[in-house]
């Protein structure tokens, strides 16, 4: 769905580099390459990583509040726990990454690509999500709480015991011809007993 392509002006950061510039007050990290990276524990709070490479970089517990993701290649990323309230993921790759218990409370999430990934007690509370890819993606105990889902199909990822409110919007997220009404009865039943 998404493909990223790695540009001859990227620059090549270490940590302590993205660590100096940011104190000094600097937010601009665009199409800077960070792969493998532990950013871990970090405050990056309004950070700029649009275009950047963060492939296989860890985040875990990093506050990465109203960050802009938009066009980052976030694939086999470690986001457990990770703060991204507000933050911007359009056009963002994802896969493979673990978003376990990570805080994407009123982010936006447009375009991009959430295949084979860990959205276990992920709180998308009152964010935007719409056309994602979620293919063989895990929601167990996941948090759509006043969430607005358009063009997700969630037929093609794994459902457990999700929170919603009636606020919650669903549109155009099932894909009828591709299952079974069986589907939508355990659907159901696992909605009941989660509110």
């Amino acid at each position: 769905m998404l493909k990223v392509i790695k540009d001859a002006r990227m620059i090549k950061l270490r940590l302590y580099e993205l660590q100096q510039r940011y104190a000094l007050g600097n937010r601009e990290f665009t199409n800077v390459d960070l792969s493998g990276l532990d950013l871990s524990g970090l405050n990056l709070k309004n950070i700029n990583f649009q275009g950047a490479i963060l492939q296989g970089t860890n985040l875990q517990g990093t506050n990465l509040e109203r960050a802009n993701f938009k066009g980052t290649n976030l694939t086999n990323c470690n986001l457990y726990r990770a703060n991204l309230y507000g933050a911007n993921l359009n056009y963002t790759n994802l896969v493979y990454s673990n978003l376990k218990e990570a805080n994407f409370h009123r982010s936006i999430i447009e375009n991009s690509c959430l295949d084979y990934v860990c959205l276990e007690r992920t709180d998308f509370s009152e964010a935007h999500l719409r056309t994602l890819s979620v293919e063989g993606t895990q929601l167990t105990k996941t948090d759509l709480t006043d969430a607005t889902l358009i063009d997700v199909n969630l037929s093609q990822a794994y459902l457990s015991e999700i929170y919603y409110s009636q606020l919650t919007k669903l549109c155009n997220c099932f894909q009828v011809e591709a299952i079974s009404d069986q589907f939508f009865d355990d659907i159901n039943k696992e909605m009941e007993f989660a509110v």
